[in-house]
C-alpha cells in the first residue's frame, strides 16, 4: 500500500490544475473570467418602460415650444401684471421687463431644449449618467415649478402643471425595475 497522496505527494496540484473535489472557478463564466460571471446582456430592445419615457420627454419638449409661444401671445398681460406688482408704470420700465421677458423665455427655451434633447438620446442610448442628470434637473423643476407655478396667468398654469406631471411620469417609467437592465449594463454609451 502506497502512502503517497493522489496529488503527487506534494500537497498541491499542478500549476493551473484544480484539485478533484473543487469546483473550477470559470465555470459558467465565458472567458473564464475567475470567480466572476459575464456582466448581464444589454437588452436588444428598449424596455417598454423607457421607451414611455422617451415618449414623455418629447411631450415635454412639444410643451415647452407651446409654452413660448402662449409667452409670447400674452406678453402684454404679463407686463402689465409684473409692473402693477413692482408699483411702477414708466415706459423706461416697461421696455426693460419686455426685453428681460423676451431674453429670458428665448434663452430658457433654447437651453431646456438643448439639454433636454441631449439628455433623450442618451436615455435612448442607455446611459445611466443621463438618467441620473435628468433626475436631479427633473426633481429640482419639480420642487420650483411648484413654488412657482401660481405666479402665473391661469393658461400657463395650467401648462405647468402639465409639465410637472410629465416630469413626475418621465421620474417614475426610468426608474422602473424594467428599466433598469437597459442602464447599467453599459457606461457611457
Amino acid at each position: 500500500m502506497s502512502t503517497t497522496p493522489p496529488d503527487g505527494g506534494y500537497g498541491q496540484p499542478d500549476y493551473g490544475q484544480q484539485p478533484g473535489n473543487q469546483p473550477s472557478y470559470s465555470d459558467g463564466a465565458p472567458g473564464g473570467n475567475p470567480g466572476f460571471g459575464a456582466p448581464p446582456a444589454r437588452p436588444t430592445e428598449m424596455p417598454s418602460s423607457v421607451a414611455m419615457a422617451v415618449k414623455l420627454l418629447w411631450a415635454s419638449i412639444g410643451l415647452s415650444l407651446v409654452s413660448a409661444v402662449i409667452t409670447f401671445a400674452m406678453m402684454g398681460t404679463i407686463l402689465d401684471d409684473a409692473m402693477k406688482d413692482a408699483g411702477t408704470n414708466d415706459e423706461l420700465s416697461n421696455d426693460v421687463l419686455r426685453n428681460s421677458l423676451i431674453v429670458g423665455v428665448v434663452f430658457g427655451l433654447v437651453i431646456g431644449l438643448g439639454i433636454t434633447f441631449l439628455l433623450l438620446t442618451f436615455i435612448k442610448k442607455g446611459a445611466n449618467w443621463a438618467r441620473i442628470v435628468y433626475t436631479v434637473i427633473g426633481g429640482l423643476g419639480l420642487l420650483f415649478g411648484v413654488l412657482g407655478l401660481f405666479s402665473n396667468p391661469p393658461a400657463l398654469i395650467a401648462i405647468g402643471l402639465i409639465s410637472l406631471g410629465l416630469t413626475a411620469a418621465t421620474l417614475f417609467f426610468l426608474w422602473k425595475k424594467e428599466s433598469a437592465p437597459w442602464f447599467t449594463t453599459a457606461s457611457g454609451r
